[in-house]
């Protein structure tokens, strides 16, 4: 994505995970000290930026953890542990007041000391700057108590802290004083403080980046690697012939290459990583009456075929589903993959007891990464068997996708957003205000009450809470949510190991990947 907007990094990340091609172009070799000489990516496309603030979360995620490490580290066990933080905690209770103690004796890799006052300003510029503003919105003020300790304030409840502040939403990727200076040389250079620098001589800004280990890295123990090569190719075909030929070391891949990858001896992992549809936003009836009804929202959940569409599309590597959560997120209900069964007759019903017996027809916007157009068309094939037609645009980028879907001129948006906590999805989502997800700001007082109850409760009481948020909302029908799908890695599990995968867990190429024994 090249618009720099709060909606951009969820929907940029999508088109990383389902789409992109994340590989490499080289070979590894044994070298003495038992490290591989070279760990090799491909990408199809280069970084947005390399500035942590202004990174697509999912599809720039390597770029940026090679470099900077963050506050906290989400594991393979899908917990948080420390990173740059040893300790950390809400103060009080309501969830609006947070700390963390900073680990002792840890410098930038320019020789600067990691301390409370560093990472303060690297917070603020993240929280002022970033794709995340929406994310953040939350925090009123981030301060330094003494030097080692760090104290955020939020202005209502933000239960998500930690998950804001580790690797995979880079919020909490730490930027040195030397590059908050300078923010124009952030995204093309590294000021972290990672267990890797990027090496200018080794990188063609869009071709290839090359990251070298940072010498004075706190945990030396963490650098597997004596170099990492990111290289550029926009072909996914070409990339994982990249990895089958030994080329490459890894690369994210479609269900229709799946066999080619296991066939040629790679290992493939996976995991839900996206879920896309329908999203019905003029819930008021603003320029699409009909939308207003419940009974009318609901019809057109019950005309899908969620179980055909996944099917067709992407084979095993999806599954149906009404609700936009993933599994192992603390919103999904299981319950709630099936809350509108395939039924056009009750949709003809509801139709007609709202007063549109002959169905109506509604403008749709939609764009053509991760196949969004193609699970529009096809939710819209199936509307038409009840009556309902739709006029499509479809947008070839997702910056057209976000002026579109921002315009207010869309009734109707096709959508696909990244798994994430109920409270990062909710900002984006549910609450009355304008985000591509929810254009005409739709308020619902209830649902507002049940977000506000849950970001304010202890951690344990959260997650049946966040699913009671989400029945609330899929009742609604606020969407038609048709599917999940998976991301897909294959690599070379003869040369690495820990490369793992998970609903809320990215793998790791900066701390947990590393030469096969």
């Amino acid at each position: 994505m090249r618009r720099r907007t709060r909606f951009s990094t969820a929907v940029a990340g999508l088109a990383a995970l389902a789409l992109a091609a994340t590989g490499c172009g080289g070979s590894s070799s044994s070298s003495s000290g038992g490290k591989s000489d070279t760990l090799n990516i491909v990408t199809l496309s280069p970084p947005a930026s390399l500035d942590p603030a202004k990174a697509n979360v999912g599809s720039d995620n390597w770029f940026v953890n090679l470099a900077y490490d963050t506050l906290l580290r989400t594991g393979q066990d899908g917990k948080v542990h420390p990173a740059l933080a040893t300790e950390w905690g809400y103060v009080g209770t309501g969830n609006t007041d947070f700390e963390l103690k900073l680990r002792a004796g840890v410098n930038f890799a320019d020789g600067t000391p990691v301390n409370a006052e560093a990472v303060a300003a690297s917070l603020d510029y993240v929280r002022k700057n970033g794709l995340n503003v929406s994310w953040t919105s939350a925090i009123e003020s981030v301060t330094a108590k003494g030097a080692d300790v760090v104290h955020i304030h939020c202005s209502s409840p933000n239960p998500a802290l930690p998950r804001m502040l580790e690797q995979i939403t880079m919020v909490g990727s730490v930027i040195s004083p030397k590059g908050l200076v300078a923010p124009d040389k952030l995204g093309t250079g590294s000021y972290g403080a990672g267990p890797y620098t990027l090496d200018p001589g080794g990188t063609v800004s869009g071709d290839h980046y090359t990251y070298v280990p940072n010498p004075g890295y706190w945990d030396a123990s963490r650098i597997h690697w004596k170099k990492v090569v990111i290289k550029v190719i926009p072909n996914p075909q070409s990339a994982i012939q990249a990895v089958k030929t030994g080329q490459a070391d890894i690369t994210n891949i479609l269900p229709s290459q799946v066999d080619t990858a296991k066939s040629g001896g790679l290992s493939v992992v996976n995991s839900p990583a996206i879920f896309t549809g329908v999203n019905l936003v003029d819930r008021q009836g603003t320029i699409a009456k009909p939308l207003k009804d419940l009974r009318v929202r609901q019809a057109l959940n019950y005309a899908v075929n969620r179980e055909a569409i996944a099917k067709a599309l992407f084979q095993s590597y999806a599954q149906p589903t009404t609700q936009i959560s993933l599994p192992g997120l603390d919103g999904f209900a299981a319950d709630l993959d099936n809350r509108y069964p395939y039924d056009p007759a009750k949709a003809k019903q509801l139709l007609a007891e709202a007063g549109y017996p002959d169905g109506f027809t509604v403008d749709v916007e939609t764009q053509s990464l991760l196949g969004m157009d193609l699970i529009t068309q096809a939710v819209i094939e199936q509307w038409k068997q009840v009556g309902v037609k739709a006029n499509v645009t479809t947008d070839a980028t997702v910056g057209q996708w976000i002026v579109n879907a921002t315009s207010k001129r869309f009734p109707v948006l096709g959508y696909g957003y990244g798994g994430a906590a109920t409270y990062f999805a909710s900002l984006d989502w549910m609450l009355p205000h304008a985000t591509a997800f929810n254009p005409f700001a739709t308020e619902d007082p209830v649902l507002t009450s049940k977000l506000a109850a849950a970001n304010a409760a202890p951690e344990a009481q959260q997650p049946p809470m966040y699913q009671d948020v989400m029945r609330y909302v899929v009742e609604q029908a606020w969407f038609v949510g048709v599917l999940r799908m998976d991301g897909i890695y294959a690599f070379n599990g003869k040369k690495m190991t820990g490369f793992n995968y998970g609903p809320s867990y990215l793998p790791d190429v900066a701390w947990e990947t590393r030469p096969a024994k």
